[in-house]
């Protein structure tokens, strides 16, 4: 894995004169509204633009930044409504005691949107975001999975990346990436750590059996007004995780837990509130 960029990183905005090329043009959605400022901000931004071709560059990427500082330029709508769901739910998980949890990670863009939005909502909370993810893709599948099958080694992700990415962002303390098949990872993790709470569960790993693992593990972990969300419920591609997500609610009686949709985005399709 690439050494750790120089520098503390702070906010996408523009420094003083003096910066390289690269780091300095062209002047960003983000950038222009930071242009020529000085005192609190400056050495901050400084540093952020300075390291970042740097990381682009060890990802293979040069230009990266000439699209992120544009983004609401070319995100479409869906992506949109997606990533401000997520940072609803984020917010709304501030004053729940525990952590933030995503299972399923792929290339860590819903983990990283968690992180950034903990650390501009609440930069002195407690939280952190955890990341469980095998980074080999789909490859265990159960009867309950049916057609998923098809899709084996889909949403293969680069562990490294995602780590020189953290690490541009400073989120290193924050984000605590727990890497291996959850089956196993996540029943160990909670018994090692019999203290580890959530308020948040992002459940987002299409099949039946690492679903069902993060129910049995986790919703006695949920605290009391705390959600669990899912990716792919009611989808007839991955039918494996509504069956899981329906057996265990079948567990429960019916006052202790409440289920609702998010109206402005297809994805997440199901959230369910621990009462």
């Amino acid at each position: 894995m690439p050494g750790p960029l120089p520098g503390k990183i702070g906010y996408p905005q523009a420094g003083p004169n003096g910066l390289n090329r690269l780091a300095w043009e062209p002047y960003g959605f983000f950038e222009r509204s930071a242009m020529g400022r000085t005192g609190k901000f400056a050495e901050e931004d400084n540093r952020y633009l300075s390291s970042r071709p740097e990381a682009a560059r060890r990802i293979g990427r040069p230009d990266l930044f000439e699209v992120i500082d544009h983004w609401p330029l070319y995100v479409g709508v869906g992506n949109l409504g997606r990533a401000l769901s997520v940072v609803d739910l984020v917010r709304s998980a501030l004053s729940i005691p525990g952590h933030i949890a995503e299972f399923g990670c792929w290339r860590g863009a819903n983990l990283m949107l968690m992180a950034k939005t903990l650390e501009i909502f609440a930069p002195h909370s407690t939280k952190m975001v955890l990341g469980f993810d095998s980074f080999e893709g789909l490859r265990t599948f159960s009867p309950e999975d049916e057609n998923a099958a098809l899709r084996h080694g889909h949403y293969k992700g680069d562990q490294s990346e995602l780590e020189l990415m953290i690490d541009l962002y400073r989120l290193n303390g924050m984000v605590r990436i727990v890497a291996g098949d959850i089956r196993e990872t996540l029943p160990a993790l909670v018994k090692k750590e019999s203290s580890l709470s959530f308020s948040l569960l992002y459940c987002d790993t299409d099949l039946y059996e690492p679903t069902r693992a993060i129910l049995d593990c986790c919703w006695e972990r949920l605290s009391q007004g705390g959600k669990a969300v899912f990716d792919q419920w009611n989808s007839e591609s991955y039918p494996g995780e509504t069956r899981a997500v329906r057996e265990f609610l079948g567990t429960l009686q019916p006052g202790q837990y409440r289920m609702e949709e998010i109206p402005f985005t297809p994805q997440p399709t199901l959230v369910v509130t621990r009462l």
